[in-house]
């Protein structure tokens, strides 16, 4: 199945996740802050490595360590809109299937998806299925 990234800081919606799309035969790594997962996707480096890094290092065509990112658009430190505009922009990240899962207004989901117009919305609550199903739709595409 698809190797899933969860951008969640609340560890209960977090392990509910994990474990449900585990069930389903996914992958799950949890990012728990906005830094973490960006710096695991190379698209913003560690700052003990950023001064050492030349501009060969961050090749778009290394694989990314997920398939698909799930992230919620309220996070800790940064927006999830920053989140956004930044794997946007990076070669890398720029066509990273991403499911917002999320209990934002509509409001900023429509500015969310000004920034990511693919990315497949699952307002919370919501039911695992429809996150399956989500994922589903996305590694089909």
């Amino acid at each position: 199945m698809a190797q899933v990234g969860l951008l969640e800081d609340n560890p209960r919606i977090a392990k509910l996740c994990a474990t449900f799309l585990d069930f389903a035969g996914h992958r799950v790594v949890h990012y728990r802050h906005p830094r973490e997962c960006l710096e695991a996707l190379r698209v913003e480096k560690p700052a003990a490595e950023k001064a050492a890094v030349s501009e060969v290092d961050g090749q778009a065509s290394e694989a990314l360590p997920i398939d698909i990112l799930i992230l919620d658009l309220y996070m800790p430190d940064m927006p999830g809109e920053d989140v956004l505009r930044q794997l946007r922009a990076h070669p890398r990240t720029r066509n990273l299937p991403l499911i917002l899962c999320t209990a934002a207004p509509a409001s900023e989901i429509e500015q969310a998806k000004s920034i990511a117009p693919r990315a497949i919305v699952v307002e919370k609550p919501f039911k695992l299925q429809t996150l399956t199903a989500a994922i589903d739709a996305l590694m089909r595409s």
